[in-house]
């Protein structure tokens, strides 16, 4: 493999750093601006519903192919594509002139930012395997700002020159997150014809399914579904329980959404670094599960109590999300098995979590009662609990494989 140079390093950390911010914008641009979208559909209720389940839906089918996207093209040319292919998906959207094009223009959208989901760890793991704790935790902050950002500045756009220039904006930083990987691309030419070589000794990782043999990338995997789960479940059912069972009004219970959100932001830097020590990787586990558990149970015995503090709790458990991304790294070999391990994730992690919202939702409309959907989650949290052990001990993935692999030819 050619070494990389200090330049080159210099400007793959910084494509990193602005795929990361550009990727995620297009998830909560809509929202502010649908009760102005003037569209041959009324973007309110089920038209908004379904926009809303694109991302995690879109997230789990490029995972699919992300990983062969990245060998068969090469990794940096794939970070080009989505940068590139999101921008066209952002203008789309802001000239769409039907609901249906927005639908489209979205899909697209979020496949391009799933792509992106998928190389990024392996990026990482390619240019800054002896600081992926330090990088997870930029690029995993630069995300966190990519989501919420179109919430805070879409609607001031949206004021000054109208919803559909407000939605094609986020094009400009989409764009701007391809320019450092154009000036990669002749190293990573140099690479491709050295990494021949190297992924013809690969063992079975790049094969998805294999991935299953391996208790490491199991844990990975549960513990980015189980984040996701909740995530995606409270974005989407918190503040309607608060109004319900603390008393809050709409005002109060968007606040108290705003904490929940708020909270995580610390968590994309200090997760990482933290998650370098294996003993930690699996403490930080059992933290999330015991403050999901501790925020849940106080939402179910007494939500007008200290309310902000079991929102606060909730907030925590997702913690094990950074965690994910920064292990995906740390428990593989080289670029090509992390780029295998992410999509794994991925793909199953974000499949589960689009599930798990509409589980939550269907227990609360099928029994009237919030405490059948609190339990459910309580339930899907506690799945964790295997991982505090298996990341403890250290286990790298590829090991794990290599082992399996002799086991099989041995009982042969």
């Amino acid at each position: 493999m050619p070494n990389t140079t200090r330049s080159t390093t210099v400007f793959a950390l910084t494509g990193i750093i602005l795929l990361a911010l550009g990727i995620r914008t297009g998830v909560a641009a809509i929202a502010p601006l649908a009760p102005v979208m003037d569209l041959d559909v009324a973007m309110e209720g089920l038209p908004l519903g379904i926009i809303g389940t694109i991302p995690p839906v879109a997230y789990a089918l490029a995972a699919w192919f992300s990983p062969w996207l990245a060998r068969t093209v090469g990794i940096e040319s794939a970070a080009i594509a989505v940068a590139v292919l999101g921008a066209i998906a952002h203008v789309w959207r802001g000239i769409s002139p039907t609901y249906l094009s927005l639908f489209v223009a979205t899909a697209v959208l979020m496949i391009a930012a799933g792509v992106g989901n998928v190389i990024i760890p392996g990026l990482v793991k390619l240019y800054a395997p002896r600081a992926i704790g330090t990088v997870t935790a930029i690029y995993g902050t630069a995300m966190a700002i990519s989501s919420s950002a179109p919430s805070f500045f879409g609607v001031v756009i949206a004021d000054a020159a109208g919803w559909r220039l407000s939605l094609a904006s986020w094009a400009l930083v989409s764009l701007v997150g391809a320019l450092p990987w154009l000036l990669v691309l002749p190293f990573a030419r140099q690479r491709s014809r050295a990494e021949s070589a190297l992924d013809s000794g690969l063992i079975p990782v790049v094969v998805p399914v294999s991935l299953f043999r391996s208790p490491t990338a199991l844990s990975v995997m549960g513990i980015f579904a189980v984040s996701g789960t909740m995530a995606y479940t409270w974005f989407a059912l918190l503040p309607q329980l608060l109004v319900d069972e603390a008393g809050f009004s709409v005002e109060q219970a968007a606040f108290a959404l705003g904490v929940f959100t708020i909270t995580g932001f610390p968590m994309s830097l200090v997760i990482p670094p933290l998650a370098t020590n294996a003993r930690w990787a699996g403490a930080l586990v059992g933290l999330a599960v015991a403050c999901g558990l501790a925020g849940m149970v106080g939402l179910l015995v007494a939500p007008a109590t200290a309310t902000l503090l079991w929102v606060v709790l909730l907030a925590l458990g997702p913690m094990t999300f950074p965690l994910s991304l920064t292990l995906i790294g740390l428990r593989t070999d080289n670029h090509l098995s992390a780029l295998a391990l992410s999509g794994f994730v991925n793909k199953v992690g974000y499949f589960i979590a689009a599930v798990g919202p509409l589980l939550a939702g269907l227990l609360l409309q099928v029994t009237g009662q919030w405490a059948a959907s609190v339990i459910f989650l309580m339930l899907v949290v506690v799945c964790e609990i295997p991982a505090v052990w298996v990341l403890a001990r250290n286990g790298n993935v590829d090991r794990e494989l290599r082992a399996f692999s002799d086991d099989a030819h041995l009982s042969k």
